[in-house]
């Protein structure tokens, strides 16, 4: 197994395409099995022309092509300008399945016994990828059904993210193969003989304590340990430090506990989500996500240091193994420049920790991975998946 990644700041599509199908056909001396082609939004309206000169370079089983706000690969994040970047690789004893969900051919989520055979999952599928249209794809209810239909297989990991080369529908550009579509996603299910491990950072730090919801309506927490969830966090407010209390004006998160059975509760233990608004009359707050009574949330903040330290943390692990041949790299398109204040900062924690590994990815609309053994939908983390032997 080994695999390659290449990217190109050309402006102009076609020879950005070329340049990169050049670099991953002069470092790949056999067959390649997969390709996977991130564009930004620069490259739309020639990206499958673009696509189609790299497959007909490389000639691989399978190539996958998806627009995104800003490339990632190799060493360089490139935010807001234009960039083509692709990982090729060579995967002997590994099974491919790809697949599309579309709008007139969805997934079909309401029976979930047929999804393992559309999907190809198998006893020894290892990781489903998913890249999708967020406009077009129902992801808050498809994610559930695939990770769900896996049924002895659920500890697959679904990982990926939300196309981000355009702001509304229709303007994405997703390419399996010869085929394009606007709307929908392409899965890509990897069975076989391959160790896969996605690390999920989403660099948040908890303020105040765990606390429980006493009242909900649809995704409205009324209340938070019995008081109005607005007073609660107006005092939460006031009782932070100067810097914490700025974080808090430039936005607060809200973390839902995932396992509910442990005593205490730390980094990793919550799925963050937005607070999508405030509902004075009711001394509300809107939740981007739809909790049930009784869940236990923390409030929090986003944090550069905590990113940076989570980042760190979660690659502890990874150095104890072997150095993986390939990584893929799903980032938030709300991190980078704009949360480090400087440039290819995930990539180079990435680079200090795991080496010189081909990586590609992209700036996303949402990222998907694993937290414990469930897959979700993030905001604001940045999903790296490695690939061993």
């Amino acid at each position: 197994m080994r695999s390659s990644a290449a990217i190109s700041e050309h402006l102009d599509t076609r020879t950005a395409a070329i340049e990169v199908a050049g670099l991953l056909d002069s470092a790949m001396e056999r067959h390649v099995d997969l390709v996977l082609v991130y564009g930004s939004f620069h490259h739309r309206e020639s990206f499958e022309e673009a696509v189609a000169d790299i497959k007909r370079t490389l000639n691989p089983s399978v190539i996958i092509g998806v627009t995104v706000e800003s490339a990632v690969g190799c060493d360089l994040e490139l935010e807001g300008v234009a960039g083509l970047s692709a990982l090729a690789m060579q995967l002997p004893g590994v099974t491919l399945t790809p697949w599309t969900t579309t709008p007139h051919n969805p997934v079909p989520i309401s029976k979930l016994e047929r999804i393992p055979e559309w999907i190809g999952l198998q006893e020894d599928t290892k990781a489903v990828f998913f890249f999708a249209d967020p406009f077009s794809t129902p992801i808050t209810r498809l994610l559930p059904s695939l990770v769900n239909a896996s049924g002895a297989t659920s500890e697959v990991p679904i990982i990926g993210g939300m196309a981000s080369g355009a702001s509304q529908k229709g303007f994405n550009r997703l390419i399996l193969n010869d085929e394009l579509i606007t709307g929908g996603g392409i899965g890509l299910t990897m069975s076989g003989d391959i160790h896969i491990d996605c690390i999920v950072s989403q660099g948040c730090r908890p303020i105040g304590e765990p606390l429980v919801i006493t009242n909900i309506k649809d995704n409205v927490i009324l209340e938070l340990g019995g008081k109005p969830a607005l007073d609660v966090l107006k005092e939460l407010a006031q009782s932070l430090n100067p810097d914490e209390r700025q974080m808090v004006k430039e936005g607060v998160l809200l973390g839902g506990v995932i396992d509910e059975k442990k005593r205490h509760f730390g980094r990793g233990d919550f799925l963050v989500r937005s607070i999508l608004g405030l509902d004075h009359k009711r001394k509300g707050i809107a939740a981007g996500e739809f909790y049930r009574l009784g869940k236990t949330v923390q409030f929090h903040v986003r944090d550069a240091q905590t990113a940076v330290e989570d980042l760190q943390l979660l690659l502890d692990t990874q150095e104890l193994e072997e150095q993986p041949f390939a990584g893929l790299l799903v980032t938030c398109n709300g991190r980078g420049k704009k949360l480090f204040f400087e440039e290819d900062c995930d990539l180079t924690i990435i680079r200090e920790r795991i080496g010189e590994v081909p990586i590609a990815g992209f700036f996303a609309a949402g990222e998907i991975g694993p937290i414990g053994n469930e897959s979700f939908l993030h905001g604001h983390t940045s999903c790296l998946t490695l690939f061993r032997r």
